[in-house]
């Protein structure tokens, strides 16, 4: 007999109606109307966006600003060195797919040209000749090379003040990354989130002409040698990851033709992990999800986090399912409940309704935990995230093919469709 969950929490509601509704602040605090893009010497999705600038100031009918920060603050961007390692491998990846260039054998450039590049490109800013300069300067950091500084260029104190003046405006506007675009106080990441960029500018009568700002062409994307149908898809997974929502939606939706086995590894949350998740990340990652949980149809936004007991539970519930269909229908049960539904896993009525939906034995879940959690199996599968240079879910090991995000399914699916067509 199954059991209703019980209804959701005040808190829920409220979460439900933010995540709705974007912050009327922000937008005052946007100003005059402009499309501005937050662009870090030496990231590689700041690159990938920077290549955009000359076809939307040809389309726009509003001023597009650069405005140069630094690296993000170690709170916001946890394992910076693999980070930085991986946006170069995923630039690599699918900039041919955007139509864009980057290149093949990129290495990350050191803070010292990080911050020369600042101060040229700050200059170049103000001087309107942005893109043509951004290429000339990313091309020498990513070769690992210095930026000669140019004549008359920023000294060391001027360059701090437009960096961190730059910052504290992201900052306000309720961000914290690189690589994004700002447009009446919503935020667009790179060229990812153009098709949801455009929307927004043809809505407010900015854009001009049909044609699409940038489409993805997955079949040009450079994807690693040694793909093999025989390796197993690995697929990270957290149960307080709105992202890892969306992402096991899509392995579920591919299973039951996945050409070869299927690896769920879910972990603990990152901030159970030790690792800080501040308040603008918290609130730009949920809002971010609904507008593609919209997208694609799926339900979104009232929410009960389940950050401790509810993601323990879940976690310790996992080692008692059956088989990979079973495993991912507990994912996908677990996650519409946490992020649609308002449930509260931390409580048996509302890991009961999880685990019934998911196929499972109630009673035997509940005899499990009554001997105790058991993250043995998170943990093992924390330290193969790490062993593939990751940190961060929704992740996917793919043999050779390595990419974090559910941003980046669209890769593996591309990988299978080579292997598939044998070539």
């Amino acid at each position: 007999m199954s059991v209703r969950p019980p209804k959701p929490a005040l808190k829920a509601h409220v979460v439900d109606w933010l995540v709705r509704h974007p912050n009327p602040v922000h937008r005052l605090r946007a100003g005059t109307k402009a499309l501005e893009l937050y662009y870090e010497p030496g990231d590689p999705h700041s690159h990938l966006a920077a290549q955009l600038l000359p076809m939307l100031s040809e389309r726009l009918r509003i001023p597009v600003v650069v405005r140069v920060v630094d690296a993000p603050e170690s709170a916001l961007y946890p394992e910076a060195d693999k980070q930085r390692q991986f946006a170069i491998d995923d630039a690599r990846m699918v900039a041919p797919a955007y139509g864009l260039s980057f290149p093949a054998h990129a290495a990350a450039s050191d803070a010292g040209a990080r911050r020369q590049a600042a101060a040229v490109l700050l200059e170049a800013a103000a001087a309107g000749d942005f893109a043509a300069r951004e290429a000339e300067v990313a091309e020498t950091l990513f070769q690992g090379g210095r930026i000669a500084a140019s004549a008359g260029s920023l000294d060391e104190a001027a360059v701090t003040r437009q960096l961190e003046a730059n910052g504290r405006r992201r900052a306000r506007l309720g961000h914290y990354l690189p690589g994004m675009w700002q447009f009446n106080g919503i935020w667009y990441w790179g060229v990812d989130r153009m098709a949801h960029l455009e929307a927004a500018l043809r809505a407010a009568g900015l854009l001009q002409g049909d044609a699409p700002l940038r489409q993805c062409q997955p079949e040009a994307a450079r994807l690693p040698d040694g793909l093999s149908a025989e390796a197993p898809l690995e697929f990270f997974y957290s149960f307080r990851s709105p992202y890892s929502y969306l992402a096991a939606v899509d392995v579920q939706q591919a299973q039951a033709d996945w050409p070869g086995p299927i690896q769920v590894r879910p972990v603990l949350p990152m901030v159970m992990r030790g690792l800080k998740v501040p308040t603008r990340k918290r609130m730009y990652i949920v809002r971010d999800t609904y507008r593609e949980a919209q997208r694609r149809g799926l339900p979104f936004g009232l929410v009960a986090d389940p950050v401790g007991a509810g993601a323990e539970r879940c976690l310790t519930s996992f080692t008692l399912a059956g088989d990979t269909t079973q495993q991912l229908a507990l994912l996908v049960a677990a996650a519409r409940a946490i992020w649609s539904q308002g449930v509260d896993v931390a409580t048996d009525a509302g890991l009961r309704s999880v685990i019934e939906a998911a196929g499972m034995d109630w009673a035997a879940v509940r005899a499990k935990l009554d001997d105790g959690i058991d993250l043995a199996q998170a943990e093992a599968n924390r330290q193969a995230l790490f062993a593939a240079g990751l940190w961060g879910v929704p992740s996917f090991r793919y043999g050779p093919l390595v990419t974090w995000g559910q941003d980046r399914w669209w890769l593996v699916v591309e990988a299978r469709r080579r292997l598939t067509a044998g070539g």
